[in-house]
């Protein structure tokens, strides 16, 4: 057990150490790479901006308004 502890250790030391070949900064574009799909949101495609509209038209149509988006009014 105390093996794998020091290679694990040898190997952390080689990568973020002092003597490290990789410098800190190149660190951070590794982090920013990996947690890009986090920090900025993916942008849509035409065709899924279409389709949002239409299933969306579809919802206001088939909502029961007839479409008019106006109000009943109610008889007394």
């Amino acid at each position: 057990m105390d093996q794998v502890l020091d290679h694990t250790y040898a190997v952390t030391s080689n990568l973020f150490g002092p003597e490290s070949g990789i410098p800190w900064w190149a660190w951070t574009f590794i982090l920013l790479g990996i947690f890009w799909k986090v920090l900025i949101p993916e942008q849509k495609t035409a065709q899924q901006r279409s389709a949002e509209r239409d299933e969306q038209m579809l919802a206001e149509l088939f909502a029961g308004d007839g479409g008019t988006g106006k109000k009943a009014k109610k008889k007394k």
